[in-house]
């Protein structure tokens, strides 16, 4: 593996990760356009620990707040108390972890290819267009402290889809909670805190399954790979939680959908 390629592969995962536009499909579509093999588990592990400390790096704060809370029995965080948060966040988490324990090798293995890819972005913008139409006749969208049992299990629930390359995780959490009455900055930022053990876990399989294979990438392309997810997460971050301060979505859904319907029409043509 090429320093270009890792480069190139750790921006797409840095960026798309968190942006509704789907990180798994974005990967896919850049080894096709640009002819290249899967890099493998081991360059997979390295992106995820990017992805996943640019997070924590952005959420550091509020990740105190949650450990300072947890020992003193007080505060609250995004309105909810320390407990209630991680509370909230176990049960939209269970989902993810027993469909990807059981399903995400098949899935992966099965359905990484461009047309599948292409085809799912398409879902994934016809889901953020119709939850900016609804959003935009419903009334005024809650803040995250009304979350409960019930929404958050069902935003896990909606989670899973992003198994299928080209279905956003980001966006199919930002949909769920928008219909359920969230602001887009509220979804946005449950869709955040998610994504903590979502990458996690992906991160420990990935692991798991490296285990019995041998490291095929250098360590200067991990390490590079590594560090360019982590820069570029923390712009998507960044930039995703600017969007959603008053401002709409549907740039992604229009993106998604021409990028889903261009990647089509050229594989019908033989590309």
């Amino acid at each position: 593996m090429s320093i270009l390629e890792a480069i190139v592969l750790a921006i797409v995962q840095g960026l798309t990760e968190f942006l509704p536009i789907s990180s798994s499909g974005h990967l896919v579509l850049a080894r096709w356009l640009f002819g290249w093999d899967d890099p493998g588990l081991d360059f997979d592990v390295a992106v995820h620990i990017g992805t996943l400390a640019a997070i924590l790096f952005a959420f550091r704060r509020e990740a105190w707040a949650i450990l300072s809370g947890l020992r003193a029995d007080e505060g609250t965080v995004e309105g909810l108390s320390p407990r209630r948060l991680i509370w909230l966040g176990i049960i939209g988490t269970i989902p993810i972890v027993i469909v990807g324990g059981f399903f995400y090798e098949t899935l992966q293995d099965e359905l990484r290819d461009a047309t599948t890819a292409g085809a799912f972005l398409l879902v994934t913008g016809a889901m953020i267009a119709g939850a900016e139409w609804r959003l935009r006749r419903s009334a005024a969208p809650a803040s995250l402290n009304v979350l409960d049992e019930r929404r958050s299990l069902a935003i896990g629930i909606a989670q899973c889809l992003a198994i299928l390359p080209g279905i956003s995780r980001s966006g199919t959490c930002m949909v769920a909670g928008m219909a359920m009455g969230q602001s887009r900055e509220s979804a946005a930022r449950w869709a955040f805190w998610l994504a903590i053990p979502a990458l996690a876990g992906a991160g420990i399989l990935a692991v798991a399954a490296l285990i019995d294979e041998r490291g095929s990438v250098e360590a200067v392309p991990l390490i590079v790979g590594a560090l360019v997810s982590f820069a570029t997460a923390l712009i998507a971050i960044k930039t995703l939680l600017w969007l959603v301060r008053g401002r709409s979505l549907i740039p992604f859904a229009a993106y998604c959908l021409v990028v889903g319907l261009a990647v089509l029409v050229a594989r019908a043509a033989g590309a």
